[in-house]
């Protein structure tokens, strides 16, 4: 088996398109950590170094936005474009600021290493892409290309040469996804300041303020990507063994990626039993603190139960369709 994943790994990474992905996501990863410093953001270059009495610092930064938001809301003349953004970023930062000192959080520069870390999480979708290409050929090339009777003339069973390519599937979605917080993490800490306490203070959906842990608001958000990495996986996986058809997998993988929020939110309007649908329970990232559902009926068990369910016959389907699928 193992000598199977190998193959398989030495496959993929023979393969210039695997080496192209890897190089987007290592730029894409040093563009979003060098952007806020190419643009010389004032705000983002802000240091996130208070004096040891930080709440009067805090205080008096509030007292400043205050005066300069009253200033032009009471000024004669009519607020212009620009005007109005500033008093909209201030009274932003005011209710931030004020949630840190209420909490006794010191609060961070705004160009921060949590909140890179953070932001890095909305490019998993990029990599369900990046993943999807390639699972939607793991199989279906072998046909395509006629090497899939190279392997199977092999001592190894059919279960075992499809096992190992499901495990080779997975074990790049997670390389690509570290690889993604890898560069993430060392471009940061190049272009950021550190945060000044472990605390991870967040907007949530409504609005508000919140409060965790870092660490544990951090995994909780890696463990849910990765699980949404392994459902795409093993959608393009199956799709590519049943169909034997790369743009056919392709497509409808990436057809459920981009489609799927609007039809299931469409779906949840007429009837209760949208909530069942894949698409509606693949993000666990709608359970962390301070993020909620759109649909009732939903909670983490629930999804985490269906999103097993989906799994389990996506692969039961793979393994009984390449078992009894005939090579010409």
């Amino acid at each position: 088996m193992i000598n199977l994943i190998i193959n398989e790994w030495q496959k993929v990474f023979s393969r210039k398109s695997n080496i192209i992905i890897m190089i987007v996501i290592v730029g894409i990863a040093a563009l979003l950590s060098f952007m806020p410093l190419i643009f010389d953001n004032e705000q983002a270059s802000e240091s996130s170094t208070y004096s040891e009495d930080w709440q009067s610092d805090v205080s008096q930064q509030i007292n400043t936005l205050q005066e300069e938001t009253e200033e032009l809301l009471t000024q004669d003349t009519e607020l212009s474009f620009s005007d109005s953004i500033t008093v909209s970023i201030n009274q932003d930062e005011i209710e931030r600021l004020s949630y840190h000192s209420a909490e006794d959080i010191e609060p961070p520069a705004a160009n921060n290493f949590y909140s890179r870390l953070v932001e890095a999480s909305s490019l998993n979708a990029l990599i369900g892409i990046f993943v999807t290409i390639i699972a939607s050929a793991m199989v279906s090339k072998e046909f395509s290309m006629g090497t899939i009777k190279m392997l199977l003339i092999r001592t190894q069973s059919r279960t075992k040469i499809l096992t190992a390519k499901y495990i080779s599937t997975l074990l790049l979605a997670f390389f690509y996804y570290g690889l993604l917080y890898l560069s993430t993490t060392i471009f940061s800490l190049l272009t950021t300041d550190m945060n000044p306490t472990s605390e991870y203070v967040f907007m949530t959906m409504n609005g508000s303020y919140e409060h965790v842990q870092f660490i544990s608001y951090f995994t909780g958000l890696v463990a849910s990507n990765l699980v949404y990495l392994v459902i795409i996986s093993s959608l393009a996986f199956t799709l590519s063994t049943i169909t034997r058809n790369t743009s056919l997998s392709l497509g409808a993988t990436l057809g459920a990626i981009f489609l799927g929020a609007g039809l299931t939110q469409y779906l949840a309007s007429q009837t209760d039993l949208a909530k069942y649908l894949l698409m509606a329970n693949w993000s666990l990232e709608n359970y962390l603190p301070g993020r909620m559902t759109y649909i009732d009926g939903l909670s983490l068990p629930f999804s985490a139960i269906v999103n097993v369910v989906y799994v389990g016959v996506f692969l039961g389907l793979s393994y009984y369709a390449f078992n009894k699928q005939d090579v010409l």
